[in-house]
């Protein structure tokens, strides 16, 4: 492997040094500000630089960047773009272990809260974080349940989207394949068969394993249960299954 010349060592450090360029400035202004008077702080429009502001999906100047998502935080509070601030400088790894170790105690601190305001993307987000910094491994393992069911799901999802014509509304479920599966089991590959709707337990037994996790570790258990709750409650496959489920023992959502 070449060895870099010195202009593109020096290009190299400038582009680390933008990424992470006043990253000490940014999180000094919250130093004084306790987690409670961030939740009662809402993100307005008067708190972004409006002429500052790109259509980049990532730019490599960290304020610019950070006043993007703020501009996209309206409404929230400023306790959930705190959180989300963090994570974005982990990620440009500034001071990872000090910033990590501000990230897990806004999480013990204030999880039922996260749990509650944080969209999916910054919760899934959050569990990653755990995984690639935390040295609690069962921590790092049930979170890892978070990001393959979320990955699955997009997976699955994205499929779907690229199999329907531009404009195309969702299509309506066929009564005809409904009624075979309601019926029995149907042959899906390699020994699998979808779905058994209406009746099939394996959903209710999944949570019951997630449940487990409990003992281990009581936050990252809490945070696999609470995205598994919240896709029952959005336009999922999920969501699709609860619809069209009959039995009540085997019913996988809290009610």
């Amino acid at each position: 492997m070449a060895t870099p010349s010195s202009w593109q060592r020096k290009l190299i450090l400038m582009f680390r040094s933008e990424k992470r360029l006043n990253a000490g400035k940014i999180i000094k202004t919250y130093n004084d500000r306790s987690f409670d008077e961030m939740k009662a702080t809402t993100i307005t429009e008067s708190m972004c630089d409006i002429e500052a502001l790109t259509n980049e999906r990532k730019s490599t100047d960290l304020e610019n960047h950070l006043n993007n998502l703020k501009y996209k935080s309206l409404g929230e509070s400023e306790l959930c773009f705190y959180h989300n601030t963090l994570i974005i400088l982990m990620r440009r790894k500034y001071k990872i272990d000090k910033t990590f170790a501000e990230f897990e105690r806004l999480w013990e601190a204030e999880s039922d809260y996260l749990l509650t305001h944080l969209s999916l993307r910054w919760i899934v987000s959050a569990c990653d974080t755990f995984i690639d910094h935390s040295n609690n491994t069962h921590r790092a393992a049930i979170l890892m349940n978070v990001v393959t069911l979320m990955n699955t799901l997009r997976t699955y999802e994205t499929k779907n989207f690229l199999q329907l014509s531009t404009n195309a509304e969702s299509m309506p479920l066929l009564t005809e394949k409904t009624d075979m599966l309601y019926a029995g089991d149907l042959p899906l590959y390699d020994g699998l068969t979808y779905f058994r709707i209406g009746t099939d337990d394996s959903l209710r037994n999944m949570r019951k394993r997630y449940n487990k996790f409990q003992k281990v570790d009581k936050l990252a258990t809490t945070m696999l249960l609470a995205v598994f709750e919240k896709l029952q409650n959005n336009d999922s496959a999920f969501a699709t299954l609860r619809q069209l489920h009959r039995d009540d023992w085997s019913k996988w959502w809290l009610d």
